[in-house]
């Protein structure tokens, strides 16, 4: 389970997401803290969502310690809301695309898994990737509420997943699972993320585990934005130099970072020795 309005908040300010990109963006950062919970060992999550929709590519990363990052291509889109007045979610996505999973490990080993779009409203992507391609049948519900102000103020979520020798049990817990729909409304009036999985679960007491903090926090500085400089072709590196140095800005949060021509030189100089 993952109570994200705060990171969903975050995320909405610094990208300055419309609402339809807003919810889009709450529900991947969501299902990113969900995933980050399966795998203890990973030292980043990182889900890729790019369909064929005006939104655009949006990444959602996860890292050790509860940190959580996004970026989107444009975080402007606006669209009419849906007939049953939802914000359109699935249409800005697009229904053409790919759902990616990669996960790093603390011992560099990368791991990386990919389902084709099947609502690109997110929840059900997310719940077609742990059944394809974790071979883990599971029922997601994702729920972002944004206001009339147009800010997010609620999001969250849960994954109920079945385990060997619980066939007993699916049926019932997918009948219940039908009553999140409006898991959004239910956060925003108070009601907690354990309160909606006793009301799925029903199956007497419930083990709980502690609970993990979750914030939005970039980890770009100026070393790392170096770094990506270093990396680049001798030739573009003396072009940045005759343009009297180059801004590096980070697309998670926006930071921005100079370098003057002094600084790219010694880069060269670095590359030369």
């Amino acid at each position: 389970m993952a109570q994200t309005r705060n990171v969903a908040l975050e995320a909405q300010k610094v990208h300055q997401a419309s609402p339809v990109a807003a919810a889009a963006l709450g529900r991947l950062l969501t299902s990113a803290a969900l995933l980050s919970a399966d795998f203890k060992n990973a030292a980043r999550i990182r889900i890729e969502v790019d369909g064929d929709g005006p939104i655009g590519r949006m990444v959602a990363e996860a890292r050790s310690g509860g940190k959580l990052r996004s970026m989107i291509k444009n975080p402007q889109v606006s669209l009419p809301l849906r007939s049953d007045g939802k914000l359109a979610v699935g249409r800005a996505v697009g229904q053409n695309g790919l759902f990616k999973v990669t996960r790093e490990e603390y011992d560099d080993a990368i791991y990386q898994g990919q389902v084709e779009l099947v609502s690109s409203e997110i929840g059900q992507d997310l719940a077609q990737y742990y059944t394809l391609s974790e071979q883990i049948p599971s029922a997601v519900a994702l729920g972002v509420l944004v206001g009339r102000d147009s800010w997010v103020q609620a999001s969250g979520g849960l994954v109920v997943q079945a385990l060997p020798g619980s066939g007993e049990y699916i049926g019932a817990v997918a009948d219940r699972f039908s009553t999140l729909n409006h898991i959004s409304h239910r956060l925003a009036e108070g009601d907690s993320v354990e309160l909606l999985a006793e009301e799925v679960l029903s199956m007497g007491s419930l083990r709980w585990f502690d609970p993990e903090p979750l914030f939005y926090q970039c980890e770009c500085n100026r070393t790392r934005s170096l770094e990506i400089l270093s990396s680049l072709p001798r030739e573009e590196i003396e072009e940045l130099i005759k343009d009297q140095g180059v801004e590096v800005v980070c697309h998670y949060c926006h930071a921005t970072y100079q370098f003057a021509p002094t600084e790219m030189e010694q880069l060269l100089d670095r590359a030369a020795d």
